[in-house]
């Protein structure tokens, strides 16, 4: 039965869960790339396996839509955090055995697919948890959380990783992802059993078919939000991806702890731009998510400069750290205000599908961003500047066509 308080012991649950076992996953996906970078110290090489990493992402959250809602929500966290943890443990074990290279290539793609299966599990939670009047507070807790996680990881992972290396961090990850799968076996998710007699394949082929229906056919406006979603995930968040590691250790020279910090200031921005989202509320109009994008964009310029003034590094890390405060605020804004419009459009039997499918399209475009953007950096190092000032031309660009997009569709409010 849904709620209308936050404080519900189910939805308090959830979030306790989602700190714990983000915060595992921060510091993982912090340390593992990084570990890449100082190895191989190639930036070509860096963003092809962050590319890489996500294809199994973008393939397995559709299968997660489709089992979150015809499978015990619960159970499909506690599962998929155990299977979490014993991956974690795997590399550990592997890594003084095999090249470390691909093994780190491989963990990733599995923690992302892991993740792909995992987070629509979450997404539909929320609404079969939360009354509609509460739904856009409740996603910008969920968001806020993973904001604190995202805070605290990197920061902690930097200064782990900047004494330790990466083992320590490896093995802190696998006690957060245990300790989450206990917490969520006492979460009660109603769940009501889907009884249709087909096989896997046609339920999967049943699914997305529903899914992409509703999507494309039903409520075309959520279409036109994916394609404005697709290319600034291109251009923005393959850039900031990509970029960060590059201009703090390559470019700067600075340790991996300030590069944490960076990633730190990233978790800040989302966090802020989560508690802005819930002091907002039905302020925030889907239908004027132009002006955001457009903003989103701007706060890229920072970044341009940045490369400029690199002998003072002082003045060209805190314009890093500007710039992607910003842009994570602005983001986030425009996540909880996309995820909130799609959940109250869906029925509860289909939610959790067509957010998958919807995240799975809108990130479609980012492993080839990441892979570009590597190259890119690799092959014209000492024009960082210019290839960041061409993703804010295209950033831009798309920003101010989405105003004919929003406009278009008067039942986007």
């Amino acid at each position: 039965m849904k709620t209308n308080k936050l404080s519900d012991s189910n939805f308090v649950l959830i979030v306790i869960g989602q700190i714990i076992s983000l915060f595992g996953n921060g510091i993982l996906r912090f340390a593992l790339p990084l570990h890449l970078l100082h190895v191989t110290g190639s930036s070509a090489i860096f963003g092809i396996v962050s590319a890489l990493s996500f294809l199994p992402l973008i393939i397995l959250m559709p299968i997660g839509g489709i089992i979150a809602d015809r499978v015990n929500k619960k159970n499909i966290m506690v599962v998929l955090d155990l299977l979490t943890a014993a991956v974690t443990l795997g590399f550990c074990i592997l890594s003084n055995q095999i090249s470390i290279i691909p093994l780190i290539i491989i963990t990733l793609m599995i923690l992302y697919g892991i993740s792909g299966l995992y987070q629509p599990a979450v997404q539909a939670s929320v609404p079969s948890l939360l009354d509609t009047n509460i739904l856009m507070k409740g996603n910008s807790i969920i968001s806020s959380i993973s904001a604190i996680s995202n805070l605290l990881a990197p920061v902690i992972g930097g200064f782990l990783f900047g004494i330790y290396g990466v083992y320590p961090i490896v093995l802190v990850s696998v006690f957060c992802f245990f300790i989450s799968a206990i917490l969520e076996l006492f979460i009660k998710i109603p769940h009501k059993k889907v009884i249709d007699g087909l096989s896997v394949i046609q339920i999967a082929k049943h699914d997305i078919s529903v899914s992409s229906n509703f999507i494309f056919k039903q409520k075309p406006a959520i279409a036109k939000i994916i394609f404005v979603i697709c290319v600034i995930n291109a251009f923005v968040s393959s850039m900031i991806m990509i970029s960060l590691p590059i201009l703090v250790t390559n470019k700067l020279g600075l340790p991996a702890q300030y590069y944490g910090i960076s990633q730190g200031v990233i978790g800040f921005g989302a966090l802020f731009g989560g508690v802005m989202t819930g002091i907002l509320g039905e302020k925030l109009k889907v239908n004027k998510l132009h002006k955001s994008f457009v903003i989103l964009s701007i706060a890229l310029i920072p970044l341009v400069i940045a490369p400029l003034v690199s002998n003072n590094w002082v003045l060209s890390y805190l314009l890093i750290l500007s710039s992607s405060f910003f842009i994570m605020c602005i983001a986030t804004i425009v996540s909880i205000q996309i995820m909130t419009y799609v959940q109250s459009q869906s029925d509860d039997n289909i939610v959790g599908k067509v957010m998958a499918l919807l995240i799975t399209i809108s990130i479609c475009s980012q492993p080839i961003g990441q892979t570009l953007y590597g190259v890119a950096f690799e092959y014209f190092k000492g024009y960082e500047s210019c290839i960041i000032f061409i993703g804010v031309l295209a950033s831009l660009s798309i920003a101010i066509y989405s105003k004919k997009i929003f406009k278009e569709k008067a039942n986007i409010k």
